[in-house]
């Protein structure tokens, strides 16, 4: 289990990391709505992967429901009119988090 402050330190990274890679986007509150869908999704990910284990094909899976949640969680926050462009923001988030997150572990 990673300490409080390793876990602190990796979620502010994640948050970066995801809203630098969607900052464009021009939404209003953005940086809120990406805040808050980490702060659902991003501790339950780290918990379930130390948990169960980290296998590639496991993480990849739970990368995938988190791009689901997520996406359904800023559909809400915006509407679910925009859901297609909602669900490819959730990806590159979580894209980019991800190969980073590989890049610094590895």
């Amino acid at each position: 289990m990673m300490a409080v402050g390793e876990f602190i330190a990796w979620e502010l990274i994640n948050i970066s990391l995801e809203f630098t890679a969607t900052a464009w986007v021009g939404l209003p509150r953005w940086l809120v709505a990406v805040v808050a869908v980490n702060l659902v999704t991003h501790p339950a990910l780290v918990f379930i992967v130390s948990a169960f284990g980290r296998s590639p094909l496991f993480v990849l899976t739970c990368e995938a429901a988190v791009v689901c949640v997520e996406a359904f969680l800023l559909m809400l926050a915006y509407g679910f009119v925009r859901w297609r462009s909602l669900m490819v923001l959730s990806l590159l988030m979580n894209c980019a988090s991800y190969v980073i997150g590989a890049l610094l572990t590895h």
